[in-house]
């Protein structure tokens, strides 16, 4: 009979573990990124050529696109069917929210778990589509990545402890008896037992789509961050085979993301020629487009949802939509308090960031511009107590509490002010000013009164 210990490192073991590699990731990183100042990533971000934010764009639609089929091989496998229209918004929806807040197992299992039920799955069903998605999705990276660093081992052979040829041979031998193991359990109809866990096999008719979409998906990715990388850069079939091994590291980690790990992979094989700066300034746009940009357009469809009721135009738009897909939008209004609160939380983080790093007016602080460097100071000052209370009042959100959003438009809306004051820091105080624009049309969603006593509870739907 196993012990408390054992079963609390059970338990806890793998959180521990991810917490570990986490840490280990960001102090990796932060080594990397010493010599590097903001400002210069920054400038570098401002100097990107509008053609390679258009290729990051393109490419990004055409991954998201091809993650929606492994909604569509989840559904074959439970033998259900749904509107096209349905598991394409809610495949979207459910990798655009779950890839942004993180832990896409869960976050991207609630969302499909509201959408879905809308038109008739149950929650057994659900649950086993947001699996087969979850264990199809890391089953498929990681053998993609384990096949890039069998053929093309030196991606990262730098990175490693370990020759090229020993990297070469660990990989291809992990990679043929997990594809030995996993094609004759698809032909042969058995499954297959890791731990506890028993996997069943779809046909090998759905396992060479998921490979076909596995390898489009990182290639599009790949591509969106490629494109985005400096002169200097490895040919496309190099870094192919480094975003694939590091996505892989990435999965395996278990760091919600791979934040932190996938960036020290890419920048620790990166060669010596391309600036650090550069190469950081390529990785942060790649974050903000391959994550932020669906997730933005994922949250517009929820505010157009919540809008519709007060604007005309809103319920047009959505009224031209299929027939079968209006369940799935009138269930969207559940997810508006918590993708609220995940919106929120992140205006405070940057805010906090923003008071970390303040756009300073050196030449009037130089002149001894006393008034300059008041504003300066407690503008920085106030972003971060702005920061943190939004941060705060996201608990507040996720409960629906009306005082709580009311204090996060005031918050927004003064945070805007304050940046104005600060330097007539205008690019700042448009994205906070944009963000109450964009919360307003949410504010019938909030309709619980604060509660007295005790602080609310967070609810994870």
């Amino acid at each position: 009979m196993p012990t408390p210990t054992i079963r609390a490192l059970k338990r806890y073991g793998p959180i521990l573990l991810a917490g570990v590699l986490f840490a280990m990731g960001i102090s990796a990183l932060v080594h990397l990124l010493r010599p590097v100042r903001p400002a210069d990533i920054l400038a570098q971000i401002h100097a990107m050529p509008g053609s390679a934010l258009a290729a990051a764009l393109v490419a990004t639609a055409a991954g998201y696109a091809a993650l929606v089929c492994y909604d569509w091989f989840g559904l074959r496998f439970i033998r259900h069917q749904l509107p096209a229209g349905v598991v394409a918004l809610g495949g979207f929806l459910a990798f655009a929210f779950g890839n942004t807040i993180g832990v896409s197992a869960i976050s991207g299992g609630a969302v499909r778990y509201r959408l879905y039920s809308a038109v008739g799955l149950g929650a057994l069903e659900v649950a086993a589509v947001s699996a087969y998605v979850a264990v199809a999705l890391g089953t498929g990276l990681t053998l993609v990545g384990l096949a890039a660093l069998a053929v093309h081992p030196h991606a990262v052979a730098s990175y490693l402890p370990y020759a090229a040829g020993t990297i070469q041979a660990i990989a291809a031998g992990i990679l043929v008896v997990a594809v030995a193991a996993i094609g004759y359990a698809s032909v042969r109809g058995r499954t297959i037992r890791v731990l506890r866990v028993t996997l069943h096999m779809p046909p090998p008719r759905d396992l060479a789509g998921q490979i076909v979409v596995t390898l489009i998906d990182i290639a599009a990715a790949s591509f969106a961050l490629w494109v985005l990388l400096p002169a200097g850069k490895p040919d496309f079939a190099t870094f192919l085979a480094v975003y694939s091994a590091a996505i892989m590291i990435g999965v395996l980690s278990h760091v919600p993301g791979g934040v932190g790990v996938f960036e020290t992979v890419v920048l620790g094989v990166m060669p010596a020629a391309v600036p650090v700066s550069e190469a950081a300034a390529a990785l942060l746009l790649f974050r903000l487009i391959y994550y932020l940009v669906p997730f933005g357009l994922g949250f517009l469809v929820v505010a157009l949802t919540e809008a519709r009721a007060i604007s005309n135009l809103a319920s047009r738009l959505l009224r031209r939509l299929p027939e079968p897909v209006q369940p799935v939008l009138s269930a969207l209004h559940g997810l508006a308090p918590s993708l609220v609160a995940v919106v929120a939380c992140g205006f405070g983080i940057y805010l906090g960031l923003v008071s970390l790093v303040p756009s300073m007016r050196s030449n009037a602080l130089a002149d001894g511009d006393l008034v300059a460097l008041i504003l300066t100071r407690g503008g920085a000052l106030a972003s971060g107590l702005a920061g943190l209370a939004l941060v705060a009042l996201s608990f507040g959100l996720a409960q629906r509490r009306r005082a709580a959003f009311a204090a996060s438009i005031a918050t927004l809306l003064a945070g805007a002010t304050v940046a104005l004051a600060t330097g007539f820091d205008l690019e700042n105080a448009l994205i906070l000013a944009g963000g109450a624009v964009v919360l307003w049309p949410f504010r019938s969603a909030f309709d619980q009164p604060a509660r007295q006593g005790r602080p609310p509870d967070v609810s994870l739907d």
